[in-house]
């Protein structure tokens, strides 16, 4: 006998969530691979940067930086995005893009 909560939200078994269409965009991105560039055409990497924070299932982000973060994840096999990575690397000097979403809030 199904609960309420799993008639009303299904359980969605890992590996298949769909991709994205890729599309091509040239405004914002300079420096980015077109990966990176597709799933970010508007140039607005730090949103997509706190939606990463913002997922449980890469594990908690309080006390470490987003890189420290997608790693762990990435060696635990839970395929974080590797778009997220390629706006880390790109933005490396700066800690607005490093730190989380929480950085600012004490433990």
């Amino acid at each position: 006998m199904q609960s309420q909560v799993t008639r009303k939200y299904p359980v969605v078994k890992r590996g298949q969530r769909a991709e994205a269409p890729i599309q091509k965009t040239e405004t914002g991105n300079a420096g980015l691979t077109d990966r990176a560039a597709t799933l970010c055409p508007n140039g607005d990497h730090l949103e997509i940067l706190k939606a990463f924070d913002l997922h449980w299932e890469y594990g908690p982000c309080c006390g470490i930086t987003r890189m420290e973060r997608w790693e762990r994840a990435h060696r635990m096999g839970l395929r974080p995005p590797q778009n997220v990575r390629e706006l880390l690397h790109h933005h490396q000097m700066d800690t607005k893009y490093q730190e989380s979403l929480w950085q600012e809030y004490k433990l």
